[in-house]
């Protein structure tokens, strides 16, 4: 088998791990606040399968070390006897009120889950909050910025986001399989110019981005077009807050937030690094399917402003968890 017959089959198996996995992950509002039993049904017949039945116990204990809001119990305790709009504000007030990552998680999973008919799906608006989740420490934000946020077979706009929360996730994910899969991803796509595609040569040697090391090019013609027209800049920045402000105090953060400490300087420092902060008047626009009287492509929003900020924020008033 030829080296592009096998990178061809090395990134079908790619695909079919993850798609395996990802059927075992909840993707919709409903599947996702299901009794425990069945969530613990779910996970159980995922780790059978892929022989990492350990590893994602170790996840799920780990997620539950966050406090769970009252509103969070409230929006998963009857499901029955509770509308899908109810439960969006539960949700919502949980996340917003309380800063309750279980929250947080499934807010972001109902926008996603609730896309209407002929609209693209609105992930700039479940980024925030699965990014909030993220910088708390939470397995399950991460895997979602990761694999239904980033991650893209059509275009690579947020490769070096998707590598840093893989990082991250790693800490307390060691071994599964998606981060696996997303290792193997990495080794597969970057070594070649993200631009022309060229690869190495014998008189060609890839230069890495400087700034993130994941994107390479092969001379300043093509990262000069990436940096400025593909908006790598917007991207390179926001890894590097995270690599400022979150990367040192993430343990700190985590800690401090499975505590219910309610002020958390790093946290809350962070926040307004990143744009989370921002008043809700400096994104209002792109609640709307269009934009300058354009249509409005999601994703075109994912690697944030030309200062690393998200475009779209959580939460304008800081700190978070301290409204009640």
């Amino acid at each position: 088998m030829g080296r592009k017959q096998k990178l061809r089959q090395e990134k079908r198996n790619i695909k079919n791990k993850v798609a395996a996995t990802a059927a075992a992950e909840v993707t919709t509002a409903a599947d996702a606040t299901t009794d425990s039993t069945e969530d613990a049904i779910v996970y159980a017949d995922a780790a059978k399968k892929q022989g990492t039945v350990e590893v994602l116990e170790k996840a799920e204990a780990l997620e539950n070390q966050f406090p769970k809001s009252d509103m969070y119990f409230q929006a998963t305790a009857d499901t029955d006897n509770i509308t899908g709009k109810e439960q969006y504000e539960l949700f919502k007030q949980g996340a917003k009120e309380h800063g309750c990552v279980h929250s947080m998680y499934l807010w972001g999973k109902t926008m996603l889950a609730h896309t209407p008919d002929g609209m693209l799906m609105p992930v700039h608006l479940a980024l925030p909050w699965f990014l909030e989740g993220a910088i708390r420490g939470s397995s399950k934000c991460m895997m979602s910025l990761m694999w239904e946020v980033y991650f893209s077979k059509a275009d690579r706009k947020a490769d070096a986001l998707q590598d840093y929360w893989g990082k991250i996730t790693k800490k307390y994910h060691s071994g599964t399989s998606l981060v696996d899969s997303m290792k193997i991803l990495k080794c597969s796509v970057t070594r070649k110019c993200v631009i022309c595609s060229k690869t190495d040569t014998k008189t060609l040697t890839l230069q890495q981005c400087q700034g993130c090391s994941v994107y390479c090019y092969c001379g300043e013609g093509c990262q000069a077009i990436h940096w400025e027209e593909r908006k790598h800049r917007n991207e390179c920045k926001q890894v590097h807050i995270l690599n400022k402000y979150h990367k040192p105090y993430a343990k700190e953060i985590r800690d401090a937030v499975i505590r219910g400490d309610k002020e958390i300087p790093s946290l809350e420092k962070l926040r307004y690094k990143l744009g989370l902060t921002r008043p809700q008047g400096e994104y209002d626009e792109f609640f709307e399917p269009t934009h300058n009287g354009n249509p409005f492509n999601p994703r075109d929003c994912l690697t944030g402003r030309d200062d690393g900020t998200l475009w779209v924020g959580s939460f304008p008033n800081s700190p978070i968890g301290t409204q009640s």
